[in-house]
Parts: structure tokens; sequence; C-alpha cells
């Protein structure tokens, strides 16, 4: 099955679970730890970082949440860090989670996909498996991550997934230090015959801040990050992408909507979705440190009730539900709070960001006219 038709089921499952309160999509953190240093991390400490904030779960405790999340009716589950497969116990996790018939997605950096993890996941395959690029070759890796021979790692578990058959999905985060590589990025994963999905938005680290943490963050700044989207486009998919994008802008319906307060959250996270932390939280999405509940000292049945009442709350910025441009905009809760630190705060990065996409968008596409 294609990757978009996996994603098409998906998106039509957790919508209609959503509607039902079903948590049918959950994400494991398994460890905040990594064996890269990429500069625009949200989440990456070190054990000395970690320790004033407690440990890691056991295998024993995550397979017991997981039972529990089953009872309650997850059904997909995104197993991610930090890097989780540093984890010493993760081929004992991975095992139990697989054995409990959960559809697996994992989010690795592809450089510790050991000889025991593959003959793991070549008797139990997960459905995808998620790799970031952080650049074509060593130097890339050096100048981004820290470690230039993670650069031949990653080559070498994509091409053994490839070989196996397992569904990849390959992203690549756009930053300063990058950014002159994405068509490198596209012909890359092209070569492969892997479809890629390039990220110019980087999430400020707030759950890194606020343990204590002053990372060398790094992310393109509003103007660069829309151009580039679009340039990303037009090269992918050609004018005709461009146009139909700019025709979408101009036959938009307006609403004049006139709220006193924000509208509410409008994805599925704390509706049908759940992030669970390395060290027990959980949360509607890995972006945010609030709502948190705790699964394993109220029950997780409990713990969903009360982050779906905590979720629902959440309204964001009046400003935000009067604007006439917000159908383009990409704000959601996760950004707004990881821009400004409250939930109905303005978040001035994308509403620059959504600016500048517009008038690049239709400046493209007069041009693609001529």
């Amino acid at each position: 099955m294609s990757m978009q038709k996996t994603a098409n089921i998906r998106q039509f499952l957790t919508r209609r679970s959503a509607a039902m309160g079903i948590p049918v999509s959950g994400t494991f953190e398994l460890t905040p730890r990594c064996n890269l240093q990429c500069k625009m991390c949200y989440v990456r400490l070190t054990p000395a970082q970690m320790a004033p904030y407690g440990h890691e779960l056991t295998a024993g405790q995550w397979l017991e949440l997981a039972q529990e999340a089953k009872d309650a009716g997850m059904t997909f589950l995104l197993i991610t860090g930090g890097e989780p497969t540093l984890r010493g116990d993760f081929c004992e996790i991975y095992e139990g989670l697989a054995q409990m018939g959960f559809s697996i997605s994992i989010n690795t950096n592809g450089t510790l996909v050991t000889p025991e993890l593959r003959q793991l996941w070549h008797r139990l395959p997960p459905a995808q498996v998620n790799i970031t690029l952080y650049g074509v070759c060593q130097r890339d890796y050096e100048a981004l991550c820290g470690n230039p021979a993670a650069f031949d790692a990653v080559v070498d578990t994509l091409e053994w997934l490839i070989s196996e058959g397992i569904l990849i999905h390959l992203n690549a985060t756009v930053t300063p230090t990058n950014f002159a590589l994405w068509q490198e990025f596209e012909d890359f994963a092209k070569e492969l015959g892997l479809e890629l999905r390039m990220t110019t938005y980087c999430f400020p680290p707030l759950r890194r801040e606020s343990c204590g943490v002053c990372p060398e963050f790094s992310r393109l700044p509003p103007r660069d990050a829309a151009e580039l989207s679009l340039q990303d486009l037009l090269y992918r998919e050609g004018p005709a992408a461009i146009r139909a994008r700019a025709a979408d802008i101009d036959t938009a319906p307006v609403d004049g909507c006139s709220l006193e307060v924000g509208e509410p959250m409008q994805c599925m996270a704390g509706r049908s979705q759940f992030w669970i932390t390395w060290n027990g939280g959980m949360m509607p999405c890995g972006m945010l440190h609030q709502p948190v509940v705790y699964p394993r000292k109220d029950g997780f049945l409990n713990a969903w009730t009360a982050l779906k009442e905590k979720s629902g709350s959440i309204r964001l910025c009046p400003d935000c539900a009067k604007c006439e441009d917000r159908h383009t905009c990409l704000n959601c809760a996760a950004v707004t709070y990881s821009e400004t630190g409250r939930f109905d705060g303005k978040p001035e990065y994308m509403c620059q960001y959504n600016k500048a996409y517009r008038e690049i968008l239709l400046k493209m596409a007069a041009d693609t006219e001529l």
C-alpha cells in the first residue's frame, strides 16, 4: 500500500475516533537522549539534564501503558525520541508492542539500526519508518548534527529498509545551515525512489528551555521559510501546482468571524491522539509541555478523560479567529504555545510566514502564466 493510501486510512479513522473521544493514535517518546546534536532539536537532553525531571520509563512500564492504551482503543502507535533506538532495551520494547498488534511507526535518525534490530524488523516489520535527512554527505552531517559518520549509516539503513520493502517516510528539515541543499535533498530522495517531505518551519525548543537548557537554536527567517516551501513545491510538482494554490487563495470563502474568544484546537491532539513523554507525562502533542496528565498514577483511561477535557478548554488567539487569511496559515495550538508561551498568544513568526507565503505564491503564479 502506498504512503498516501496509508495516510488517508489513518486520517479517516483518527477523525472518526475524535468524534467518539477514542484515543486511537498514540506516541511513546522512549527517551530524550540522542547520539546526534542537531541545532534545531526541540527535545534532546543529556542524562545530567534529565535527572531533575525524572527517569525514563522501563520496558515493563511502557508495555503496561501500551496494554491500557490498547484496551482504551489505541491502534496506531508512533515510537519516537530523542533517538529511540539508543535505548539498550529498544528491541524488547518494540517486540512487546508489535505482539500486541499495533500498527507501529518509528521516528529514527537511522544511524543505529543494528544487526539485532534488523533481524527483529525482518521478523516483525514496522508499518512505517520515518527518517529525517539532514544533509547529503558527511560534511553536511558534521555541520548540522556534529557527526560526519552518521551520513553513511543513514544511507546504509535506507538501502536496507528498501530491500526489505518497509515503507519509508523521508523528511528533510531545512535550517540556515543546510538551506542551500534543498534541491539536493529532493534529488537524493528521487534517486532512492522515495517520497520526501520538506520541513521549513522549526518549533522553538520550548520543552528543552523548560528544563533549563539553552540550545543553539537555529531556524530560517519567516520569509525564507515560506519561499523555500513554494520553491520546493514548484520543483516537485511544477507550475500547475503553484497556480492551483494561488487559485485557492482567490476563491477561499471568508466567513467574517467576529468571535470574542479564539477558536478551539482544530487538530486531533487531545481528541483522538496523545503523546507520552520519556518520564511518563501524557500531553495532547509532543510540541507542548501542557496540559499534562499522568496515566501511570491515575490510570490510562482516567488520564485520557482528563486530557480530553483540558484540551477541549483551550482557546486560541481571537485575532487569529478573525483573520481573513487564516485558511492558508499553518498556525495551531502547538505553534502558538511554542512561539508565545500561551495558547491565546499571537505568533508573529507565523503571521510573517503566512503573509510572505501569500505574496510569493501569487507572484510565482503570475510569473508561470507568462
